[in-house]
């Protein structure tokens, strides 16, 4: 599925632009409902209202821009006055020129130069706003003049004709259309204002922003100086503190009483001291936090309307790969809620401490009272006394001090949290935004005659000699740090023989029980891991080297090589795996035609990959350089179609492709077209989004290359364990015989370990731990582009109405709502087909059901999954259930008259898998037609008759017809055997005989009893019936031939002749004449027969 919704997304970005096209409310000043929320159908005359308060607002508008086009020039000369006469002027200390003042008065300053500049912000905001507003006015402004002049002309040729869709103007829609008509020509006449004004606006914008640039750089400077120069002071304020309270202790003499309080309030003001140095840094944190939350609030304002102005023009990818760049790296004091709750725990127990301290009188006759009384005195009392006074101030001041120090770090955790949750939504937006916007020019002919000369500059501007000087730089300056690399990679290259010896020790022990085990195949994939390991740290060394110079291109190049570093380790480990005898072959047990093709496909597949991630890395580090990337562009097509070739070949042409399961080609076929797709994309300008795509790709392919690689090994570690566990056992019979037997029994061979099998359930269930681990990991990998789906919300296909009278509400559908209808009719198809046999394999399987309930649970799970995926599909596409019943019951009463047995026989599979009256594995009969239930189906069953043939047979035949089923409750059956006997028989011991021939068959039950009955005087025979019952359908026929040969058999014995029909013949002939033939014994020899006159 992610490959699918990949391929979509990647072709989708190719239709984006052209679907963004002016409304007509944009054009009469009204604002966009939200897409997707439902906004009021209105009337008429509430429209025509709305329309005359749309030509007042612009009315008004261009009044203003009268006033403010008059006010220009000297608003422009005033704002490069006073930027002059900043500029001019130094920057005044405002440590010595507020050092005065007192903690209060600083406290309001700067709360008051916060305000101002975050007022001096918006107005910037607005100046940035304004500048590219008038940038982009021209063409925005002649192409909304010329919509509009369009409409005019459309309603004045209705008001002439006076007739619309056939029917004649009521007199509400022609104040309507008047309305309109005065809106749009007061529009006309404000954007020709503003064309006219445009240069005079642009100038009084760059002036505005420059004036206010300034302002708030010095502002800045200032809140910063005034924050340290109240730090400064509480610090001062703590420490003259801390010096009296130490001056105290040193009073305190050698007396221990005086020395321990006064060391205990030396204590507390050491903790108001780092309190104070605490506080100092959160007001620091704090107004930090609040500048970046201010710049960002404004940017994201600033960005809104940016959005709005340039939408889908090269212009704005600029300026959002600019502000993507921008965005602060956030340093967030992780630790603020911890702090949060000491502080708290501390303030509790210094209320009780402020509690007890509260009487100083009565504390220190408390301590008193502990001394001895010569040893008590007047001085003592007094010193105590000022002790305990100063410690119940200090005990006041402190809690003010971590009453300050709670508040600011509250403060602080909110500011960091909105700063946090800001960024976030800022870049995502951002992300969106330039995911789905063009951010190069198509390639088309002027591209291609261009391309050679931007390629040239480029190539040139390339630092490669300065990368290669920082190379030997990096090494010179940090020789400790880089020489261990060196020499890890020296000994790993010089060790490669002998791992290559080691790899072919353990290839030699696979499959000889004595020395296998389930170790061998991690070992082996880590000493492939360590004979890749070189080329991957020599990779990443000089990446990290161009890094730590960060000049120019050299950290976007070290970037490119840590993730060239990467790829070579992946690739390089795959193809040693991949070796002859080695561990794909020998260990995973792959066809050696197979490993040899994968092997040459991966080597180039490899090269492939190692070049596109060089080119996305630095994109993803350099997104406004890629207007000018001719080189980037050329290699990303060049390896998407050898990508797309070399992908055909790997999952369609190899040795495993022949008889391929359908799934599988078609998984081939979108991998050979999604680099078709991206090139398509590249081509129409979307180079950064199949950037990001390939990125996302990449990562996906190393991650499918590590499934294959870990469940390969566990199935090898369970083969292993299974083997291990079948040689036991039989190790333990033989033990077992030889303790009976002792040495009269032959040792026998080795078990045959050669067919063991993996435990079922061990293996299904390593498997679908895999898998789910592959989807939580596959959806890390994609999880930061999944927000940029949202941007579709902008794309409205058609609108739809809800409600009705004053509850009538619009809704629109946009292109995600169609992908997400899409997305839900996937996810219900492979549910339907998936989730009812794994349903029956891993929960059902274990139940004791009844025959056929799993079948019947699965196929109603599936019709289930089916309905629920139909109506969310179309509730996602706005068709509401109090419609789509009214639809359903058409249907129904349509199709029960039209498709009459068609639905009578779908209500009846759904009665037998209900009430079961047959069920798989049942032997019925149905009129003529006796067989087994093979298949049940919502529309027919499928029985097997006795010579193995399919046979259809619709279900309403089973709810209507007669059934009779032969093994519904019970298999036990009456077999009813009737013997007919010669006149003259006896008959006491032809009942014995078949009351023998009963209960010496062993397929008879002995319960219910066989019975004799004498039934009937035939005409030439005495009947007699023979009843038994077998338990099995199988049981009946053997048991009548067994029986009957036995009736036969022993009969003869006894002279029990089995009469059979007489029939009298005669002959006659055309005279009349008739002859009776008649039972004659053979005449002797001699003798003549006897004879009829008559013949």
């Amino acid at each position: 599925m992610s490959f699918l919704r990949t391929l979509l997304l990647s072709t989708l970005c190719l239709f984006v632009a052209p679907l963004h096209a002016q409304s007509l409310d944009s054009l009469t000043g009204t604002p966009p409902a939200a897409e997707g929320e439902a906004k009021p159908a209105l009337s008429l005359g509430e429209q025509t209202q709305r329309l005359l308060q749309q030509t007042e607002t612009s009315n008004k508008r261009a009044e203003e821009l009268k006033a403010l086009l008059a006010q220009a020039p000297k608003e422009i000369t005033e704002a490069q006055r006073e930027l002059a006469k900043l500029k001019a002027s130094p920057d005044e200390d405002a440590a010595e020129r507020y050092a005065k003042q007192s903690v209060e008065a600083l406290e309001q300053r700067l709360s008051a130069r916060v305000e101002e500049l975050s007022e001096w912000q918006k107005q910037f905001s607005a100046a940035n706003s304004m500048i590219i507003t008038a940038q982009t006015r021209p063409e925005r402004a002649q192409a909304q003049i010329g919509t509009a002049q369009t409409r005019i002309q459309e309603i004045n040729n209705l008001l002439k004709n006076g007739r619309e869709s056939g029917k004649p103007l009521s007199e509400e829609r022609r104040a309507l259309l008047d309305a309109e008509i005065v809106s749009l020509n007061a529009q006309i006449e404000l954007r020709r204002q503003e064309l006219a004004g445009n240069s005079q606006l642009q100038d009084l914008g760059k002036a505005r922003r420059d004036l206010l640039a300034e302002r708030i750089a010095r502002a800045e400077k200032e809140t910063q100086a005034l924050q340290a120069l109240i730090n400064e002071k509480r610090r001062a304020e703590s420490e003259q503190t801390v010096a009296e309270f130490s001056a105290r202790v040193q009073q305190a003499g050698s007396d221990k009483l005086l020395a321990a309080e006064s060391a205990e309030n030396l204590k507390l003001s050491d903790y108001l001291l780092r309190a104070t140095e605490r506080l100092n840094r959160l007001n620091q944190q704090n107004l930090q936090t609040r500048q970046q939350l201010d710049t960002l609030n404004q940017t994201d304002q600033a960005l809104e309307e940016q959005i709005s102005v340039l939408e889908g023009s090269l212009l704005l990818s600029r300026i959002l790969y600019q502000q993507k760049q921008a965005l602060p790296s956030l340093q967030l004091d992780k630790n603020l809620a911890d702090e949060i709750a000491d502080i708290r725990l501390y303030q509790f127990e210094l209320n009780q401490r402020r509690e007890a301290a509260g009487n100083a009188s009565a504390y220190v006759e408390q301590l008193l009272a502990r001394q001895n009384e010569e040893d008590v005195t007047p001085e003592l009392r007094r010193t105590l006394l000022d002790l305990a006074t100063t410690r119940s101030e200090l005990l006041d001041r402190l809690n003010r001090e971590l009453d300050a120090l709670l508040n600011a770090s509250i403060t602080l955790q909110l500011n960091q949290k909105q700063l946090q949750d800001t960024a976030r939504a800022l870049s995502d937006t951002l992300d969106e935004q330039m995911f789905w916007i063009p951010s190069n020019k198509p390639l088309d002919l002027s591209w291609l005659q261009g391309a050679p000369q931007r390629l040239k500059a480029q190539l040139a501007s390339m630092p490669w000699l300065s990368a290669l000087q920082e190379l030997g730089a990096g090494l010179k300056e940090r020789p400790l740090f880089f020489l261990p690399l060196l020499l890890l990679i020296a000994a790993l290259l010089w060790w490669r023989n002998k791992i290559d010896a080691k790899l072919s020790s353990l290839s030699e022990q696979i499959g000889h029980f004595r020395n296998d085990s389930q170790l061998h195949t991690p070992l082996a994939l880590l000493l492939n891991l360590l004979l890749a390991l070189p080329g991957a740290l020599f990779l990443a060394l000089c990446g990290y080297l161009l890094q730590m110079d960060a000049r120019g291109q050299n950290y976007v190049l070290g970037a490119a090589l840590f993730e060239m570093a990467q790829a070579w380790l992946v690739f390089y480990s795959a193809y040693r795996m991949l070796s002859p005898g080695r561990v794909a072959e020998l260990h995973f047990g792959w066809s050696r035609p197979q490993v040899a093709f994968l092997r040459d496909e991966i080597r180039r597949l490899g090269l492939i990959v190692m070049a596109l991630v060089a080119v996305v890395s630095v994109a993803e580090h350099q997104p406004a350089r890629l207007a000018d990337d001719v080189l980037g562009i050329l290699v990303v097509l060049t390896c998407f179609a050898l990508m797309s070739w070399r992908l055909n070949r790997l999952l369609l042409k190899g040795p495993s492709s022949q008889n391929a399961p359908p799934v599988r080609l078609m998984i081939g076929l979108l991998f050979s077209v999604l680099p078709i797709a991206l090139i398509v994309a590249v081509g129409f300008g979307y180079y950064y989004t199949a950037l990001k795509l390939t990125d996302r790709l990449i990562d996906t392919l190393y991650l499918l290359m590590i499934w294959i690689v870990v469940e390969a090994a566990l199935i090898r570690g369970l083969t292993v364990a299974a083997r291990r566990l079948a040689y036991k056992r039989a190790l333990a019979r033989r033990q077992a015989m030889a303790d009976e037997q002792s040495d009269t029994i032959e040792a026998q061979g080795e078990p045959g370990l050669d067919i063991e099998q993996v435990n079922q359930q061990s293996l299904r269930l390593t498997r679908l731990t895999m898998f789910g681990v592959f989807l939580v990991a596959l959806y890390w990998v994609w999880s930061d582009l999944i927000s940029v789906v949202s941007y579709l919300d902008n794309i409205t296909l058609y609108e739809y109405t809800t409600g009705s009278g004053e509850t009538l509400t619009t809704a629109a559908i946009s292109l995600n709502n169609l992908l997400g209808a899409l997305l839900i009719i996937a996810i219900t198809v492979a549910l339907a087909r998936n989730l009812p046999g794994l349903l029956e394999v891993m929960v059902l399987s274990k139940l004791r059901l009844a025959q056929g309930s799993a079948y019947a649970t699965t196929t109603l799970l599936s019709y289930a999954l089916a309905g629920f995926g139909i109506v969310a599909t179309l509730s996602t596409l706005g068709v509401s259930w109090d419609k789509l019943q009214w639809l359903v019951a058409a249907l129904s009463v349509g199709l029960g008259f039209g498709l009459q047995e068609i639905f009578a026989n779908f209500i009846s599979g759904l009665i037998i898998l209900f009430e079961r009256p047959v069920r798989i594995g049942d032997v019925v009969t149905i009129g003529n037609l006796s067989g087994t239930v093979s298949r049940i189906r919502i529309r027919a069953t499928t029985i097997t008759d006795f010579d193995r043939k399919d046979i259809i047979v619709p279900n309403k035949t089973f709810i209507t017809g007669q059934l009779i089923n032969w093994s519904l409750s019970d298999t036990v059956t009456r077999v009813t055997i009737k013997v007919g006997v010669a006149y003259g028989s006896d008959l006491d011991k032809v009942k014995a005989l078949l009351y023998k021939a009963a209960q010496d068959n062993p397929r008879v039950l002995k319960e219910p009893e066989p019975q004799v009955f004498f039934l009937n005087f035939g005409e030439s025979t005495l009947d007699h019936e023979l009843r038994i019952h077998v338990r099995d359908l199988g049981d009946r026929n053997p048991a009548t031939d067994e029986i009957n040969r036995f009736i036969d058999r022993e009969f003869n014995k006894a002279g029990i002749s089995i009469a059979f029909r007489q029939v009298d013949i005669f002959l006659k002939n055309f005279a009349g004449q008739q002859l009776q033939l008649s039972a004659a014994t053979k005449p002797a020899d001699g003798d003549k027969p006897a004879t009829d006159d008559r013949a």
